[in-house]
């Protein structure tokens, strides 16, 4: 029984990874849309990024990594939502942090947002959204 819940909780990660793919890449594409199109500053086009991002991770954790659907929604989307202002503050800190200590990386904006969100990923969210989607199982 033990390596079945490791095989699902691996299975469940991976899923989690997928969804997370998603919201990147609607975090990186309005980043890089605000930033490359529309000339903003790429410490300030970081908040309505990772914003669209959350949008999108919310959607693909509930519906396909965590397969809640069943679990209450408002419940899930108020958690949820809790966890991720955390989150929007630990990516946006550690994303400024990062572009300050490491100026040279300014035209690399998308590879420090791809760290920086994957760092706070599996320290911060990943570990609580488990929590959060968590459904009684049926009988």
């Amino acid at each position: 029984m033990h390596r079945a819940l490791s095989a699902e909780r691996i299975i469940e990660t991976l899923r989690a990874g997928v969804a997370g793919i998603a919201a990147t890449a609607a975090d990186l594409a309005v980043l890089a849309f605000l930033v490359s199109a529309m000339h903003v500053d790429p410490r300030a086009a970081s908040g309505p990024a990772l914003v669209a991002g959350g949008i999108v991770n919310f959607v693909g954790n509930r519906h396909f990594a965590f397969r809640a659907r069943s679990g209450p929604l408002f419940r899930q989307a108020v958690l949820y939502t809790v966890v991720e202002v955390i989150a929007l503050a630990l990516n946006a800190f550690l994303y400024d942090q990062s572009l300050r200590a490491f100026p040279a990386a300014r035209s690399a904006y998308w590879a420090v947002r791809l760290v920086s969100s994957h760092v706070v990923f599996l320290a911060w969210s990943l570990p609580l959204w488990r929590r959060v989607f968590a459904v009684e199982a049926r009988a």
